[in-house]
């Protein structure tokens, strides 16, 4: 069962195989800067320099949906009662630009902390899918 992320206390957990691109690293603490944002920061427990933002993606696209195939759930204990929760990575370009990979959120199983990025196999998500634009005060000047 997906639980909402309305009020999360900082969560370390557990990627076994590490995220892609960051391997190396397996420890993470996920935090909500503010009670009720759909914000969080993802740091590297091994490497605290490595901060991640993610977002809460059922704020931004209520109809966000996909299936966990019964390999991920095994790989990470999920069983029928499991809790989990959804986050995704976002990325902010140097045009302002603030994208977010809808094709490989963060499972998190609350139950026994561990975590993994899902690749997603439906083609209708994308890596990079707008969120919206960051104007700088220089531009605006």
């Amino acid at each position: 069962m997906t639980e909402p992320v309305d009020r999360l206390k900082p969560l370390k957990v557990f990627f076994e195989e590490g995220l892609p691109g960051f391997h190396e690293y397996h420890f993470f603490q996920l935090q909500q800067p503010e009670p009720g944002s759909p914000y969080f920061v993802l740091t590297s427990l091994d490497n605290p320099s490595i901060e991640l933002g993610a977002i809460d993606p059922f704020h931004f696209f209520p109809s966000y949906e996909f299936t966990l195939s019964e390999y991920d759930k095994d790989r990470m204990r999920i069983g029928e009662e499991s809790s989990i929760i959804i986050v995704n990575i976002v990325t902010l370009h140097p045009d302002g630009l603030v994208t977010v990979n809808l094709k490989a959120p963060v499972v998190i199983n609350l139950e026994n902390r561990m975590a993994k990025q899902i690749i997603l196999n439906e083609e209708k998500y994308p890596i990079r899918q707008p969120l919206f634009t960051v104007q700088s005060k220089v531009a605006q000047e």
